[in-house]
């Protein structure tokens, strides 16, 4: 366009605009009207143009104007009701439109650290580098707001035209005396169209930024996700405004736009528009804030540092949201960001917590974490605006996430998640959020607050199950911290309780009322501080202690029995401890204070007992008691453990230490026929003496086990009294290195150190060593790596199985005890237990064998693939996980007829059994044909490891075998089988996942408003699944539900709204009803054939171990049966000869001329083998060759003489023809079974037994 077309659309333009303008304006003279005579461009020199310069237009909508006063002093009605026009309403009463226009009372605020100066030459960019931190600052809200006003249109530009607009400069002037303020905000989207608007008769811009109640979001039917609503928006800024410059180009029409307005919109100058061909749109406001009528102060001339602060917050706050998308610049620097992520990270210390971010959608972007202030934490925008006070939207987030850590803590500790409120999870939280939201409606003009409701915010909101999951992970595996933080604060709000419950003072009668407790008679008097306390393992100790105190007297020592296992004080929550008898219970006896270090002899004299005694069972459980009491004062008064500080050397003797250990034999050994016992205090010592002595003069010994102290009886506990100081172990500190010991073996944290501990330290034949001289003290160091580290061991060898046989050593003892019986008929549980009690020596409580037997006879859903045990009665169903067994009073049980298929009778003369108390017991591990490990799985927590390993097909497991089998014959190789996961009766879904599988359960729509669930996941029992349906019901997510459950078979109809049951298929039925379980396979642990803890990655790896052993097994029972029939068919050859030999005459019994020595010699002259060498044919096989000679095992006869009674002990009744004939056909029998069975390879024996149970399994 040429520039005279320009000059006569200008002139046009001006001309209909002063018509217009003297039409409406009638009595403005005429004189006050110029006709802008040059194109100045005032924003560039910060100065305000002079007058002459310029055309004014005059913009009050009425020739006289109304005073602003509210003071009349003839007050007439007049005077008291005034009509204001919108514009003069807007200055009157700021506060309704933008805020407060004074400066408020310090608020705290996000601001940038450091803060952005004024560059010297804003053209040049520089990248700026800061964080965010929370400050303290007085802002006047009105002059953030009017700012905020054009930031936001400039931001809502990039929303409405993301494609068009890519970056956004803002210039920030403070001002000064001789200076104006100045502020511009540029962004380059799409501009303002350049065009008369037909029914205002004016130009766009001038309607959009010159005149209230006007814009493009009145229509409320239309979806829109931008900052604007009730039409005031960039107008409340140009009447705030000294002056006020809109810049505009609109490339569609090839026009540029410029018009100013001074005085709080009251005047103007027309519209000037020039030709634009530069190619790109843009859109520049240019202002000079009012500072008089925006802060209250008629003599402010610059904009505050604080002011200044939070505006410069803002635009990185855009930048923020923008992130990636838009280049933003302050002052010449650029502060863009290349995410909202990193964006919401300079909020955060380098030392804070890390955050989860996540973009839920186009529409939601968030970032969760811990707060590190200690009280709730947002940084938020909706629509580009910062909702610093917050709203809807984040309420909306923190109730999910509040939801989801508050079910994660009562799955922690759910006594402790009844004090939690939604509101202390609240405090722990930092949320960022940047939301787009449907026409969002705020609780003021300043839009600080969201009010939309959350059906209204236009797009899902809610946070995945990961992220959730995500949200509650442990710090040690990447999660946020925010669980254990909730926990640590919920734990310190119950400390004072703790201290209130646990150090009451109590009166002497009150101490008296301590059950079971024996007083010592000087305790909590002067010289209590010299009187011991003896803590015995239950009540039979007890009672042992007290038959001694007749030998050492009641004056000062008194005792009291602990229940069982101590309590773990580390891993107890506040609750636990409070309501725990005996933790309770010995803080009151021993007079404890938890304000109090007794580091000192003065602190320790205050103590009601100065001395505490251990004296509990010699196994390794009762290590385990001493362990877990000695943990419990390391863990509140460590000091107690050590010597105290101010207690001179040459007394240490005159003060024994705090912590003793009073002994008792675990084993006593008395010869037949003589007096006097040796005795042994730990497995350890007795193993090392029956090892130094012949087997044939330890037979010689009775051995007696005491399983406990009561095993002991009165006499001998006076003995044991008599001398005292021979059984005291007195605990001795011997440096800082012990207090980690404890920490490592009894912190639930340590189990990484622990399993090396235990690798590093155990030695089977270790026990502690004692020295007269040092008054037989133990030092911690030894207790733990030489005593405990027995029971941790001990505690893997119950809790871990064999990968061989698949059985923990009380299933394995319980399955030997049936084998012996021959258990093919009922018999009752709890008589089966004693029975097993009494044949393999177990040396626990018979409950725990009735909870074993009960469990290997478990048959539902999820329990056993193949269970050993037919259950007779109710053993238990899926409904509780077999918690609802009956009383093994009431219950009977029997083998399985599987039983023998998979340990073949057979194998029991082959295997190693071991030895307890004197007596043959269970072997060290069966060997079945199949490795049992991987069909039933098994789970266990042991110290310092735990397992888990899932069910697994067997006929899988059996073709995985047979592959292995036709692999080791070298025969032409197929496809290896794959076993799968698998439980016996399960019609759910297993499918394969991440470091695992997860099983699914049955779910399924039977109307609009109702589903039928008829199936659950593996592990995850009736009656908790029910628990679950009244959570979901409670919070609103069903209606309803009917159970319609057998005792087999899972059935429930849920009852809930169309709209949730349509929202549930959309986020699948399944997860939305929490029918999904994990099988994880990341912690397949077991022991392998040589008794050393393993990690198996699958099932085939199970099978590979269990596969060499069985298959050596299998060679051993081809040897043994070869000898056995070689062994029957000479015997039976010799009978028949021998029987013919005297028919004939040949050998003369019946004349009794010889005696038996001649006759001896007759048999042997006729060559007749002999008892000794009839044994060494049976002898001579694989397995009799590994074993000594002493050792018979199964009824192998032992050694005779050189004689022939297997002949000469015959009855005469065999001295027939009829005799002879039938040995003979017997001996040709076992000579024909020797041949075939020459003929046959070990793994021939393998395969047969395999389908024998492979057909049986198919019927099962």
């Amino acid at each position: 366009m040429s520039t005279i077309l320009s000059r006569k659309l200008l002139t046009r333009n001006v001309s209909r605009s002063v018509r217009r303008v003297l039409t409406i304006h009638k009595s403005q003279p005429l004189s006050s009207l110029r006709l802008y005579t040059s194109l100045v461009r005032p924003w560039q020199t910060g100065k305000r143009p002079r007058n002459d310069t310029l055309h004014w237009r005059c913009l009050s909508s009425s020739a006289t104007t109304t005073s602003f006063d509210d003071t009349d002093d003839d007050r007439s009605i007049e005077s008291q009701y005034l009509r204001k026009t919108p514009l003069e309403h807007v200055l009157l009463r700021p506060g309704m439109y933008v805020g407060p226009n004074e400066r408020l009372p310090p608020q705290s605020f996000w601001v940038l650290d450091p803060p952005l100066t004024l560059p010297e030459e804003p053209s040049s960019l520089e990248t700026t580098l800061f964080r965010f931190i929370k400050k303290d600052i007085a802002i006047v809200p009105a002059l953030v707001k009017v700012f905020d006003e054009i930031l936001v249109n400039a931001s809502d530009n990039r929303l409405r035209y993301p494609k068009s607009c890519s970056r956004i400069d803002v210039i920030i002037q403070p001002g000064n005396d001789t200076k104006d303020p100045f502020i511009s905000i540029y962004n380059d989207g799409k501009g303002i169209p350049i065009q008369i608007h037909k029914k205002e008769n004016m130009y766009l811009p001038e309607m959009l930024f010159g005149h209230l109640l006007t814009g493009s979001n009145f229509n409320d039917d239309e979806k829109r996700i931008t900052g604007g609503r009730h039409g005031y928006g960039a107008k409340l800024t140009n009447i705030f405004a000294q002056q006020f410059t809109v810049e505009t180009a609109d490339t569609n029409r090839g026009l540029f736009y410029h018009q100013t307005w001074w005085e709080n919109m009251t005047r103007a100058s027309e519209p000037i528009i020039t030709e634009w061909n530069e190619g790109t749109d843009f859109t520049r406001i240019s202002f000079v804030p009012d500072l008089p009528r925006l802060t209250g102060n008629q003599h402010a001339k610059s904009i505050s540092v604080e002011d200044y602060s939070l505006m410069c917050r803002r635009v990185v706050d855009v930048a923020g949201c923008a992130a990636g998308k838009l280049t933003v610049t302050l002052n010449g620097k650029d502060v863009s960001m290349p995410s909202f992520a990193q964006f919401v990270e300079l909020h955060r210390k380098s030392s804070s917590p890390p955050l989860i971010h996540y973009n839920m959608n186009p529409r939601w972007k968030i970032s969760v974490g811990l707060s590190d202030t200690g009280s709730f934490e947002s940084v938020s925008f909706v629509n580009g605006m910062a909702t610093h006070r917050g709203g809807t939207h984040i309420n909306a987030l923190v109730q999910q996430i509040s939801k989801k850590i508050q079910e994660k803590v009562e799955k922690i500790d759910p006594q402790l998640a009844k004090l939690i409120s939604h509101g202390l999870i609240r405090r722990h939280l930092f949320v960022a959020c940047d939301a787009l939201i449907e026409n969002p409606t705020f609780d003021s003009q300043m839009k600080e607050y969201l009010t939309s409701s959350p059906t209204n915010f236009g797009s899902s909101y809610s946070l995945t199950q990961k992220l959730l999951n995500d949200l509650v992970k442990p710090e040690d595996q990447g999660g946020p911290g925010i669980v254990e933080d909730v926990l640590r604060v919920a734990s310190g709000r119950q400390q004072a309780n703790l201290v209130k419950e646990l150090t009451s003072k109590k009166s002497k009668r009150q101490l008296l009322s301590i059950p079971k407790l024996e007083e010592a008679h000087q305790a909590g008097s002067e010289s209590g501080w010299d009187c011991t306390l003896i803590l015995t393992e239950g009540d039979s100790a007890k009672a042992l202690a007290v038959a001694g105190l007749e030998v050492i007297g009641r004056e000062r020592f008194g005792v009291f029995p602990l229940r069982g296992k101590f309590l773990n004080v580390r891993d107890a929550s506040v609750t636990q401890l409070t309501n725990n008898a005996e933790v309770k219970a010995l803080c009151s006896i021993l007079g404890l204070d938890f304000d109090k270090k007794y580091d000192t002899l003065e602190e320790r004299r205050e103590l009601r007992y100065g001395r505490v005694m251990l004296m509990t069972d010699q196994d390794q459980d009762g290590s385990h008691i001493k362990g877990l009491v000695i943990n419990f004062f390391r863990y509140f008064w460590p000091d107690l453990l050590r010597p105290p500080v101010d207690q001179p050397m040459e007394e240490a003797n005159e003060n024994p230490p705090f912590l003793s250990a009073f002994v008792t034999p675990l084993l006593k050994a008395s010869r037949k026929g003589a007096k006097g016992q040796l005795a042994f205090y730990s497995m350890a010592e007795y193993n090392a003496w029956r090892d130094s002595i012949d087997p044939l003069e330890l037979k010689k010994y009775r051995i007696k086990y005491y399983k406990g102290l009561g095993t002991s009886t009165t006499e001998e506990a006076r003995g044991y009294f008599a001398a005292f100081d021979d059984h005291i172990r007195p605990f001795k500190w011997t440096s800082d290195a012990d207090g980690d010991l404890l920490d490592m073996v009894f912190d639930k944290n340590s189990a990484a150190a622990r399993r090396q501990w235990i690798l590093d330290t155990y030695d089977e034949t270790s026990s502690l060593e004692i020295n007269p001289e040092d008054g037989n003290a133990v030092g911690y160091d030894d207790f733990i790596n030489k005593e405990l580290v027995h029971f941790s061991h001990a505690d893997n060898i119950r809790s871990i199985p064999s990968a061989i046989d698949g059985l923990k050593p009380s299933q394995r003892k319980v399955l030997y005890a049936c084998f012996k019986r021959k258990l093919t008929a009922e018999m009752k549980v709890a008589q089966l237990a004693g029975y097993c009690a009494e044949q393999t020596a177990y040396h626990h409580g018979e409950a725990s064998l009735q909870s074993t037997i009960i469990g290997m006879a478990h048959d539902f859903v999820g329990s056993n693939n193949i269970n050993l045990l037919i259950p007779s009665g109710q053993f238990g169903t899926r409904m509780t996980g077999g918690a609802d067994a009956a009383s093994p009073r009431y219950i009977f049980t029997y083998l399985s007829p599987l039983a023998r298929l998979i340990f073949p009778e057979a194998d029991d003369a082959l295997l190693r059994y071991r030895e307890d108390d004197g007596q043959q017991v269970e072997p060290e591990y069966f060997v079945p044909i199949i490795p049992l490990l991987a069909v039933n799985g098994s789970q266990g927590i042991g110290t310092g490891w735990s397992t888990f390993i899932p069910p697994h097909n067997p006929m899988d497991v059996i073709d995985y075998i047979r592959y292995k089998i036709d692999k080791a014959e070298g025969r032409k190789m197929y496809d290896m089988p794959v076993i799968r996961p698998y439980a016996r009766g399960f019609s759910g879904k297993i499918r394969e996942a991440s470091n695992g599988f997860v099983t699914v359960g049955k779910v399924h729509p039977i109307s609009k408003n109702s589903v039928a669930i008829e199936e659950l996941p593996l592990r995850c029992w009736t009656s908790t699944y029910k628990d679950q349906l009244i959570k979901m019901r409670n919070q609103g997510d069903i209606i309803g539900f009917v159970e319609n459950h057998t005792t087999t078979k899972v059935s429930v109809t849920v009852d809930l709204q169309a709209a949730k049951l349509t929202r549930f298929i959309s986020a699948g039925l399944e997860s939305a009803f929490k029918l999904e379980t994990r099988l994880p396979t990341t912690n397949m642990n077991a022991f392998n054939v040589n008794g050393v803890m393993t990690k198996f990655e699958c099932a085939a790896n199970i099978a590979d171990e269990f596969f060499p052993v069985r298959l050596s097994l299998y060679k051993d029972r081809k040897s043994v049966l070869e000898s056995e029939l070689r062994y029957e068919a000479t015997m039976l050859s010799n009978k028949a000869k021998f029987i013919e030999a005297v028919a004939t005459s040949q050998l003369d019994l019946a004349s009794g001329r010889k005696g038996k020595e001649e006759l001896l010699a007759d048999v042997q002259k006729i060559g007749f083998l002999s008892d000794s060498e009839l044994l060494a044919i049976r002898s001579n096989n694989s397995v009799m060759e590994r074993r000594p000679s002493t050792e018979h095992e199964n009824g192998l006869p032992s050694e005779s003489s050189d004689g022939y009674d297997y002949l000469l002990n015959m009855p005469l009744s065999s001295l027939t023809s009829e005799r002879i004939a039938a040995l003979k056909d017997e001996a040709s029998k076992k000579g024909k079974e020797l041949k075939q069975l020459t003929q046959t390879e070990p793994t021939d024996l393998w395969r047969t037994d395999l389908d024998r149970l492979a057909s049986r399994l198919d019927k099962y």
